[in-house]
């Protein structure tokens, strides 16, 4: 049985996080150095294990006491999604290998020296998703014969989403207005009947591209403020379904490939939010129709599964196994710079923290890809 995919899986027991907690408290400039820096500041000992932290860290953490995550890893005190994926916690699981704390932890034991990477972590407590943008520094330090690791952690959340902004309004919103601009400037010289109401169609679609990326991205600024505002009402399930494929199968990333809906024989109806349940299967879509070569399939279907309908986005490509595990993830892409990492994170933030329901893919040379994003019928009282 495997115990580890990535670091070692040796605990201290809590007598003696106890100890080493009074030895650096004890060491009043280590004490003055974590509550001086700004943001947050631990120190771990060689398992891994917190042993002190500054106020910062723990307000961060939404604790009031730093007995509550004295002995939890990072990921175990972040409430990471991954943390108790393995009996060993933290640190241990096939996710943990892609992790930047995680790598910057591991290799300055290892190695004894300073380290920093950037991290990403998905934590889920009270049943409700965050994400965080971190930067995390990582340095060897000793007290006697014991070693620990002080740990520094920056929130870039601000710098991550600056970014995505930029490349949403520098980029995509950039170029939609442009296409638009363009399109008017070539209708003031059409004559012809039939190429004028072509052009005016093209117009439709960027202006409503344009204003679709706007609403976009105040949806998920409110989200992440729990400030998304959920209406919701019955629909036929083959409804939403066409709604999908209308709006992406005349869409530009859906040229030269073979997009085809399959709808339910016997219609039925699911109580959500349509609005936001058909932005974030189109999100799969437009993910399935950039990763398909010309020629290829991409098939939009639903399963009905007891009380529960799957929405199935499948094509024909197998993604590569370090990408599956960051996908959900937070300013993660693969699309280097034109990326901006907010796709797939939004589809789980959207339907698991405001449609209460789950997201998640299947990928294997036998089965291909396949994103499922799985909704009740009908909505329980909350």
């Amino acid at each position: 049985m495997i115990e580890t995919y990535f670091d070692t899986i040796e605990r201290t027991e809590q007598k003696k996080i106890l100890t080493k907690n009074k030895l650096i408290s004890n060491y009043e400039i280590m004490h003055k150095l974590l509550e001086c820096y700004p943001q947050l500041a631990l120190v771990l000992d060689s398992n891994r294990q917190i042993v002190s932290a500054n106020n910062n860290a723990l307000k961060f953490m939404s604790e009031t006491n730093l007995s509550e995550v004295l002995g939890k890893r990072l990921g175990e005190a972040f409430y990471c999604i991954h943390s108790s994926e393995m009996k060993a916690g933290c640190g241990t699981s096939i996710f943990c290998t892609e992790c930047g704390a995680g790598k910057a932890l591991k290799e300055t034991r290892e190695k004894n020296l300073l380290m920093q990477y950037e991290c990403r972590i998905t934590s889920k407590k009270n049943n409700i998703l965050n994400a965080f943008d971190l930067r995390v520094v990582t340095t060897p330090f000793q007290i006697g014969e014991e070693n620990f690791i002080v740990v520094y952690i920056e929130n870039i959340e601000a710098e991550k989403r600056k970014d995505s902004l930029e490349r949403v309004f520098f980029h995509d919103i950039l170029n939609t207005a442009g296409a638009i601009k363009s399109i008017v400037e070539i209708l003031d010289d059409t004559q012809n009947k039939q190429e004028f109401e072509s052009f005016v169609e093209m117009l439709k679609i960027s202006s409503n591209q344009l204003l679709n990326e706007i609403i976009f991205q105040r949806m998920i600024i409110n989200a992440e403020k729990n400030e998304l505002v959920v209406n919701l009402n019955s629909y036929s399930i083959n409804s939403i379904l066409d709604s999908i494929y209308s709006l992406h199968s005349k869409h530009q990333k859906a040229e030269g490939k073979l997009f085809s809906v399959n709808y339910l024989s016997d219609d039925l109806l699911i109580e959500t939010d349509k609005t936001i349940l058909v932005r974030s299967l189109g999100n799969l879509v437009k993910n399935a129709l950039e990763a398909t070569n010309e020629g290829d399939k991409v098939n939009l279907y639903a399963e009905l599964k007891n009380d529960f309908v799957d929405f199935v986005v499948w094509n024909k490509g197998v993604i590569p196994e370090n990408v599956q595990l960051q996908i959900f993830q937070r300013s993660f892409s693969t699309k280097a710079k034109s990326g901006r990492g907010i796709g797939t994170y939004s589809v789980k933030l959207f339907v698991e923290n405001y449609l209460k329901g789950k997201v998640y893919f299947i990928s294997s040379e036998e089965n291909q890809t396949s994103f499922i994003i799985s909704l009740p019928l009908k909505r329980t009282t909350e």
